[in-house]
C-alpha cells in the first residue's frame, strides 16, 4: 500500500488504513494527522512493515498514529512526529518489534506517547530528538529483553514526563 498524498483522520472509529494480514507493508510518504479517537494505519499480522516517511501529529485520547497487532513489526519514522493531548505515535503488540525513530519526536501531555510496545525482545532506535513534556512519555516498553538505543537527544520536563520507561512482564 502506497500512501502518496497526506492522509487526514478524525472522529473515533475511523481508520485511514487498515489491513488485516500477514507480511503487510505500508508506505506512508505525505503527513499523517490523527485525531478525535482515530487510527491513521492499523495493521492486524505478523511481519508488517511500515515506513512513515511524512511525519505525523497525533492528538486526542485515543488517536494512534501507527497500530500494529502482530508479531516482528519494522516501524521507520522518518519524519518529525509530533503526539499531545493524550495521542499515541507508534503502538505495537507483539514479540520482536523495531522501531526505527528517525526524525524527531516531540511528546506533550498527560497520557500522550511517543513509542508504545507490548512484547517481548523489542527494539527502539531513537536517532532523532526525544523532547517530553506535560506529563508524557517518549518510548514504553512493556516486555522481557528490551533494547532501546538512543542516539538523539532527549529532553524531559515536567511532573510526571518520562523519556523512556521499560517494564518486564
Amino acid at each position: 500500500m502506497n500512501n502518496n498524498g497526506n492522509t487526514t483522520v478524525d472522529g473515533q472509529g475511523s481508520t485511514g488504513t487498515e489491513i488485516a494480514g500477514n507480511n503487510a507493508v505500508v508506505n506512508q510518504d505525505g503527513t499523517l494527522d490523527v485525531s478525535g479517537g482515530g487510527h491513521g494505519i492499523d495493521i492486524t499480522g505478523d511481519s508488517a512493515k511500515v515506513d512513515n516517511k511524512g511525519g505525523m501529529t497525533v492528538t486526542d485520547p485515543d488517536s494512534i498514529g501507527i497500530l500494529i497487532d502482530g508479531d516482528k513489526a519494522i516501524v521507520n519514522n522518518d519524519g518529525d512526529n509530533a503526539i499531545s493531548n493524550g495521542g499515541t505515535g507508534t503502538q505495537i503488540n507483539g514479540d520482536e518489534a523495531t522501531v526505527n525513530n528517525n526524525g524527531n519526536t516531540t511528546v506533550d501531555g498527560q497520557g500522550s506517547t511517543g513509542t508504545e510496545i507490548a512484547g517481548n525482545n523489542a527494539v527502539v532506535n531513537q536517532d532523532g530528538t526525544l523532547d517530553v513534556s506535560g506529563g508524557g512519555h517518549g518510548i514504553d516498553i512493556t516486555g522481557d529483553s528490551a533494547t532501546v538505543d538512543n542516539k538523539g537527544g532527549m529532553t524531559v520536563t515536567d511532573p510526571d514526563s518520562i523519556g523512556i520507561l521499560m517494564l518486564r512482564r
